[in-house]
């Protein structure tokens, strides 16, 4: 399953150095939230905004508690694998982690720094759509299960995992 939110589309130009900013109408009242733009050689400059009304209650709940609640955290920090760089370096298909939240249920798992993420709930990650896609039906406190693989032994092995809340702090 996605994520489905309601955007406006809009011929505003969106990079990656403004996406997150206001779209005003001609009153200057913020309407939305600009976030993507599609990108084929058919168009030119279609975007999208997420509505203000979509923003609004995450927007009050950000200045009321400093984060959203029920948002889940996995903990680890990684470097997406491609097939490319798997193939080039023998490494698998999956999300090579770089650091590890210690405040998270993570950091009481035998994971380590420089272990693979192959799947989570047997589907492949390779990147943090696919990853998000695993566990975006889950929220804080649910186990799921993460296939590994461990570079230093050369072993996989499956670990239970309890996902934490992403929370301010």
């Amino acid at each position: 399953t996605g994520y489905e939110m309601n955007c406006i589309q809009t011929d505003a130009a969106i990079s990656p150095g403004n996406s997150g900013g206001a779209l005003v109408n001609m009153y200057g009242q913020v309407i939305g939230i600009t976030s993507s733009k599609y990108v084929s050689s058919s168009y030119e400059g279609l975007g999208f905004a997420i509505t203000i009304n979509e923003a609004r209650p995450i927007i009050e709940e950000l200045i009321s508690d400093g984060y959203i609640k029920g948002r889940i955290k996995i903990g680890i920090t990684f470097m997406a694998v491609n097939e490319y760089q798997a193939q080039i370096n023998n490494y698998p298909v999956g999300l090579l982690i770089s650091d590890i939240d210690e405040s998270a249920d993570i950091a009481n798992t035998d994971l380590q720094i420089e272990d693979f993420i192959t799947k989570v709930n047997g589907k492949n990650v390779y990147d943090y759509d696919s990853l998000f896609s695993a566990v975006s039906d889950n929220k804080p406190g649910d186990t799921v299960t993460l296939q590994v693989y461990r570079s230093s032994t050369q072993q996989s092995a499956t670990v239970e995992l309890k996902l934490s809340e992403y929370s301010a702090g």
